[in-house]
């Protein structure tokens, strides 16, 4: 095992031994933990007793690299915006160039960020596989699993672990983002609302997630007066944004971009969100910029693509190299390090492959080549072709003890490694589990809670 491996190995090995030599008592410390704890599923799932544990040393060390990486999304917005090669690049329809364009108060970085990642097998490096910049989930509903889990955890080990401040915890952590984000729109721009007391959450109507619905009740615990709100019911209406005439301060926009892509079909929905970004006091968050640009999973090959690489520094290369798997756009002339075809590469050893559309959500949008039947690799090798897919070398990731409660037995399964930034600062970690290739909670898989500690139980 590498010595930058991120897991305390000790401290989980023994909580896992503890949880299913115990078993009994983990089921009933585990049951007990649910009947008091809040909503923190979007998606039933089991709930494994054994955080993921994060050695502290080693957080704080990958840390800085994340922020940058951060940093360097913002650097990738403003190129979109000075530079006709880059804007080609990624295609983007008019639509989505005047929604950039009007919505510049928070700059051209994403404020809210989960960086989705694995633990290479063998190395434990991390990886970082996506940039989901729109409107990540996780964002209350991490804290609260992790908070359950550690309820069980005190129940059960007796040697206690102790969690840092890398780990994300507080049922007002993403509030907190949020208000911060208001405040630096307010320090760019005057006019903007520095202290939103209404905010709106967006999601459909009849549509909401769970997570979305306990983030309104909460804020509204804490004084706020939040709101759902259907985006196609925004007006402007003297200088305010409004949504189906309640007035909004602050827009958490929790529509993922393929829908919101839909809905800019009608050019009317365009110019009246291009008016409430450019000329009201609302702060939006995610940025356009983020949303269009960040979350686009053409984003992971640009900052690799041969043909850019002058456009960033010696340091930037090497962040980018050290972080992400190698990924291109594939086109026709697209090439692979040798020189030779991407495409018959592709088709010659789909194993080694992955290809990713520009959107999707919870993974539909991606084709892993090692479990993909022959025939429809193919076709999604002609659809990228035709599209301008992204293609990404497989990152195997390393597996990690989950325990059912009640079954007395330790599944080892691949596990990723999410990071959550807020205002492009580290907030903590998230972690999900499944014995299925694409490790999504709505593809089969689990939610796992982090623990950053301080070193653990020997």
């Amino acid at each position: 095992m590498s010595g930058s491996g991120l897991i305390d190995w000790p401290a989980a090995l023994l909580l896992a031994h503890a949880t299913v030599h115990e078993a009994a008592r983990t089921e009933r410390a585990v049951r007990a933990a649910l009947e008091t704890a809040p909503v923190f599923r979007n998606k039933d799932f089991p709930l494994s007793p054994v955080p993921v544990l994060i050695r502290h040393d080693r957080a704080e060390a990958i840390a800085p690299l994340l922020t940058r990486y951060v940093e360097l999304l913002g650097k990738v917005g403003a190129l979109w915006r000075a530079r006709a090669d880059v804007r080609a690049f990624y295609a983007l329809d008019p639509a989505a160039d005047r929604l950039i364009d009007a919505d510049r108060s928070l700059g051209d970085a994403p404020w809210v960020c989960r960086l989705d990642g694995y633990l290479e097998a063998g190395t434990e490096r991390l990886r970082v596989l996506e940039n989901n910049a729109d409107s990540p989930a996780g964002t209350l509903f991490t804290a609260r699993v992790n908070a359950t889990v550690a309820a069980v955890v005190r129940d059960l080990s007796a040697e206690q672990l102790r969690p840092t401040g890398l780990t994300y915890t507080g049922e007002d952590r993403f509030l907190d983002g949020l208000r911060a984000a208001a405040r630096s729109a307010a320090a760019r721009e005057p006019g903007r609302c520095a202290e939103p007391g209404r905010i709106a959450v967006l999601q459909p109507t009849g549509g909401a997630n769970r997570e979305s619905v306990e983030l309104v009740e909460r804020m509204r615990a804490v004084g706020v007066d939040a709101f759902l709100a259907d985006p196609r019911a925004i007006e402007v209406d003297g200088g305010r944004a409004r949504f189906d005439g309640r007035p909004a301060d602050l827009c958490w926009n929790k529509v993922n971009t393929v829908s919101w892509v839909g809905y800019c079909a009608d050019p009317d929905f365009v110019a009246r969100w291009e008016r409430a970004v450019r000329d009201t006091a609302l702060v939006h968050v995610n940025p356009f910029v983020a949303r269009y640009v960040a979350e686009n999973k053409l984003t992971l090959a640009f900052v690799q693509q041969p043909e850019f690489a002058d456009l960033f520094t010696p340091a930037e290369r090497a962040l980018v190299a050290r972080l992400l798997p190698w990924a291109r756009k594939l086109t026709p002339d697209a090439v692979d390090d040798d020189g030779a075809p991407l495409a018959q590469r592709l088709l010659a050893d789909p194993r080694e492959f992955v290809l990713k559309q520009a959107y999707d959500i919870r993974g539909d949008g991606v084709t892993i080549g090692h479990d993909c039947p022959p025939g429809r690799w193919r076709e999604a090798v002609a659809a990228a072709l035709r599209d301008g897919h992204v293609v990404q070398r497989r990152v195997v990731p390393t597996s990690y003890p989950v325990v059912t409660p009640g079954e007395g037995r330790v599944d080892a399964l691949p596990i990723s490694l999410d990071t959550y930034l807020l205002g492009g600062r580290v907030a903590g970690f998230g972690a999900k589990a499944s014995r299925n290739s694409k490790i999504n909670i709505f593809q089969g898989g689990q939610k796992l809670a982090v623990h950053v500690v301080a070193g653990g139980a020997r």
